[in-house]
């Protein structure tokens, strides 16, 4: 189980510095608006989760099991957004580099949480978690915007007008919260039938 969810991370980690660097060097990318973008940051917290529930193995703490729910729901609305919104004006250099970062990984994750790992109990209390990464880089573009005018998503736009924006960031919000309520009542059937039990 380590090895694999090794494996996993290995791939989403290769893919995402082939991307980093067809970008920077065929694109119009700059080092500065790296962080901007959502996918790496959805690509790290799910290389992270991998490796500390490869790490922690059966004896799972609380924040494993909530990194690795949230990772997932990154991994899923990632898939999502780009496939919905971004994939008809994206011209990837390195195909197979952008669709694991755009849906294999959420596929890993998702794979790893509801079929092969152990997950523990997560209190309704502890799945608005799921918000804080996203909460943390909306604050960043909104500073930056504020600074340089620049946003990495056509959505994201404020010259869109506030209630367009404000729409749009709320169906994201409430799409992943969706995800993440789905996962944890999956986990929790996973529980009820005793597929952890070992």
């Amino acid at each position: 189980m380590s090895a694999s969810r090794l494996v996993g991370a290995s791939a989403i980690l290769a893919a995402l510095g082939v991307q980093a660097w067809a970008d920077l060097t065929y694109g119009t990318f700059t080092w500065s608006e790296l962080p901007g973008y959502f996918t790496p940051l959805a690509a790290v917290c799910a290389v992270t989760a991998l490796v500390a529930s490869a790490i922690a193995g059966s004896a799972e703490p609380r924040w494993v099991a909530l990194l690795r729910v949230n990772a997932a729901t990154y991994g899923v609305l990632t898939g999502v957004v780009y496939w919905a919104l971004l994939s008809d004006v994206a011209t990837p250099v390195f195909p197979w580099a952008n669709l694991i970062l755009h849906g294999g990984s959420g596929a890993i994750l998702m794979a790893d949480l509801l079929l092969v790992g152990h997950a523990g109990r997560l209190p309704v209390r502890t799945w608005w978690t799921v918000l804080a990464v996203p909460a943390l880089w909306l604050g960043y573009l909104v500073a930056r915007s504020h600074i340089d005018g620049w946003v990495p998503y056509p959505f994201l736009d404020p010259a869109r007008g506030l209630t367009p924006l404000t729409l749009t960031i709320a169906a994201i919000a409430a799409l992943g919260l969706a995800v993440a309520a789905a996962l944890h009542g999956c986990l929790a059937v996973r529980r009820a039938v005793g597929v952890d039990a070992a």
